[in-house]
């Protein structure tokens, strides 16, 4: 008769085997949401780079031109809100000056609270210098009491220039944001005739929806003198490479809205609607705005309203505009501008912003090479030989994204502005610091409720709404 352990050691062979399979077999079934999470993400790294390749640069911008009939444009109200002075300010604000419009269907509101403000004067020399063109400077009545509906100060400040508005078209453009001088006609035939990049097809996952919003692309343009400028250049690095092409895929599907609040078009009657259709009830004309004062991302819960309420989309007008920065940045502030915006996002979009980090060069990579390995090699472990293939050709696709990017805005950009130029060695450099940082920045953004926001710190609360601290 066999000795006793011999049966021990056959049994726990046995468990051990068991054990070993179940745990393949629950790798095997976890590696497939993984393996089909990574293909997504891949798809829209492809779709967002051919569309920037194909679509944002000269020639597709002329094609565009060549469609565009000046005596059909619809007349525009150009919104600008101002506090205080930003790099580049008088280059930016005279770029809506400069438009190719026809100034008879065009007008320009320029928005500050204090009748103290230093963009005042800047403001002036322009409007005097354009002497032709409809623009005006409104300041809040009341400067004991500034206009307040909510925790937004730009809502607050709009909401004056947003009423008086002559046309129902607005535009509404960040102070620091220089544009080309053919961006709002090539804007308004795409609002005017439904197309997306030049596509007749709106949304792709959406073709019930009419584009009743245009967004732009907003590109970071670092032009610091200072040596100690690594925030500026990540930022920059940040806005043409991840934010851009995911920006540009997702306004190009559409399964929900994606919008950045530095440069859009909507019409004001439709604004007005969607706040009727949120509240029930009747509001008067121009005080739409109002209702989306309580939020600091303002630019995402307008674009839902419209999304939701009177079946619009947003299409793209094949533009990009640019956020020239100069002066010392620090990789300090680089990040706490990354965790302030991601931090409001995790409220707003709060899927979407959970999964942030997949979309990333380096946990997409260590996912993908993963989970080929367990479900096409059965080994549980990362595939190496395919995680620095999937970095090579990240970071190529990115290279060339940022270079055609570079080469768009140095042919739309005004001379005052100094042209970006491409250093592989430097690109490489900053494109490694952005990458790495990106999964740190997102714990931060995680672990944490408030958030400072144009020198004023604010909780956000469950109901998205903002409150001051």
């Amino acid at each position: 008769m066999p000795p006793i352990w011999s049966y021990v050691d056959s049994y726990s062979s046995s468990v051990d085997e068991v054990s070993t399979s179940s745990v393949n077999r629950l790798l095997e079934v976890l590696s497939i949401p993984l393996f089909i999470l990574y293909i997504v993400v891949l798809v829209l790294v492809f779709i967002g780079f051919t569309q920037i390749t194909f679509h944002f640069n000269k020639k597709a911008q002329l094609q565009l031109d060549f469609l565009v009939d000046d005596d059909s444009l619809e007349p525009v109200t150009i919104l600008r809100p101002l506090k205080g002075i930003d790099s580049n300010m008088l280059s930016c604000l005279e770029s809506s000056f400069q438009q190719k419009y026809p100034l008879e269907k065009l007008e320009i509101i320029f928005c500050v609270q204090s009748a103290v403000d230093p963009a005042i004067p800047i403001v002036n020399t322009l409007i005097e210098k354009y002497s032709n063109v409809d623009a005006k400077l409104m300041i809040d009545q009341d400067q004991k009491s500034l206009d307040f509906f909510g925790s937004n100060p730009k809502v607050n400040n709009l909401h004056k220039g947003y009423k008086a508005a002559k046309y129902d078209i607005l535009w509404v453009l960040d102070s620091n944001i220089y544009t080309d001088p053919h961006t709002l006609r090539r804007s308004i035939y795409t609002l005017q005739n439904n197309k997306n990049n030049g596509s007749s097809v709106p949304a792709w996952l959406r073709r019930d929806k009419t584009v009743k919003m245009v967004t732009h692309v907003p590109i970071v343009a670092s032009n610091s003198k200072h040596r100690i400028n690594w925030g500026s250049k990540l930022d920059e690095m940040f806005m043409s490479t991840s934010h851009a092409k995911f920006y540009v895929a997702l306004n190009r599907i559409q399964p929900a809205p994606c919008i950045n609040g530095k440069s859009n078009i909507y019409k004001r009657s439709d604004l007005d609607k969607s706040v009727e259709l949120i509240t029930r009830q009747r509001i008067l004309k121009g005080d739409g705005l109002k209702h989306f004062a309580k939020y600091i991302g303002e630019d995402h819960m307008i674009a839902i309203a419209i999304f939701e309420n009177v079946d619009g989309c947003a299409g793209m007008s094949r533009d990009v505009v640019l956020q020239p920065v100069s002066g010392q940045n620090s990789v300090k502030e680089y990040i706490q501008r990354r965790a302030r915006w991601l931090r409001i996002r995790k409220y707003m979009v709060s899927a979407a912003t959970f999964l942030e980090p997949t979309t990333e060069s380096l946990l997409s990579g260590i996912i993908g090479s993963f989970s080929v390995n367990v479900l096409f090699k059965g080994k549980s472990s990362i595939n190496w030989t395919w995680f620095i293939c999937h970095m090579i050709v990240w970071f190529v696709i990115d290279a060339i994204q940022y270079e055609k990017l570079i080469n768009v805005t140095n042919n739309n950009v005004s001379s005052v502005i100094v042209p970006r130029k491409f250093h592989l060695g430097q690109f490489a450099r900053f494109w490694a610091l952005r990458e790495f940082l990106a999964l740190p920045i997102w714990v931060i953004s995680m672990c944490g409720t408030d958030i400072q926001w144009r020198g004023q710190p604010f909780k956000i609360l469950p109901d998205l709404s903002a409150e001051p601290l």
